[in-house]
């Protein structure tokens, strides 16, 4: 629409997020440690050049775009029993239950936020927003330090539970859609899944669930580790220490013990400069 945009985002961002952005056309700017600076620095971008500012997960007009996502659901699966939404301040979660809810009221909607940033969860505990210091989470673009006032409103009466989940099944969660569905999903998308493999839902177990996967924006360095984290989770990788002699014969035989045994190497240390019973000896992990 030929509209001049500049984009406030913090400095926790992904490059990939970043990236995107500017890729759209947009003046990207990064400013402040978490989103509630972003936020304060971009409020004061449009005072002083008398520009529009839009609050980008809590404008009314941005939750009423979120809800058509809803819409979309009920149209495709008309027979849907309940959403998982992912949830940071909280705005996609209210704009689906506001919808839900009134088209069809025996539809459940559950939000699920990590464990590491419950703003949203404490919230609807206090029933008004909180503010929570920022920790360090797979799901970084639903880490927010506080919630959304107008999500909330709306969300307080609607939401049917508010689940936390960990990083270890956000984790799992990712790699069973890469694996299994051929989907890359950002952590915060994968948070509606984390529920069903961290068993937070058995009531769901016969029910049809739709579990929104709300973004792939995710760094390749970050997809990597999570990947790792959650073979690691799985318990199909797993790092373990040996002692044997420094030479070729016994280095064989610990590789054929594993070949054997019918393991994938992936990393291989060898120390010997921390080994203090021999010197001939060495630690391999």
């Amino acid at each position: 629409m030929n509209v001049p945009v500049i984009v406030v985002m913090p400095n926790c961002v992904p490059i990939a997020k970043l990236q995107k952005y500017h890729n759209h056309g947009a003046k990207v700017m990064v400013q402040g440690g978490n989103l509630m600076e972003a936020q304060r620095y971009a409020r004061a971008i449009a005072r002083d050049k008398g520009l529009t500012y839009i609050n980008g997960r809590d404008h009314p007009h941005i939750l009423a775009g979120y809800g058509t996502i809803a819409l979309e659901i009920l149209d495709q699966m008309p027979y849907v029993d309940a959403i998982i939404v992912p949830v940071g301040s909280g705005g996609l979660a209210a704009a689906i239950a506001t919808v839900i809810k009134h088209v069809k009221p025996r539809c459940l909607v559950y939000g699920v936020q990590t464990e590491a940033m419950p703003v949203f969860f404490k919230s609807l505990e206090d029933g008004s927003p909180v503010t929570v210091p920022g920790q360090s989470t797979l799901a970084d673009s639903i880490a927010v330090p506080n919630a959304a006032v107008n999500a909330l409103h709306n969300a307080r009466p609607l939401l049917d539970k508010m689940l936390l989940v960990n990083e270890e099944w956000i984790a799992r969660a990712m790699l069973h859609l890469v694996e299994k569905e051929r989907f890359v999903v950002e952590a915060a998308g994968a948070c509606p899944l984390a529920t069903i493999i961290g068993n937070l839902v058995p009531e769901l177990k016969l029910k049809n669930v739709v579990c929104i996967l709300s973004g792939g924006n995710v760094d390749n360095l970050l997809l990597v580790r999570c990947l790792d984290r959650g073979l690691a989770a799985e318990g199909r990788l797993v790092k373990f220490t040996v002692g044997i002699k420094n030479n070729p014969m016994e280095n064989s035989q610990l590789l054929k013990l594993l070949a054997n045994g019918g393991y994938n190497l992936v990393r291989l240390f060898r120390d010997n400069s921390w080994v203090e019973d021999d010197t001939y000896s060495i630690e391999v992990w």
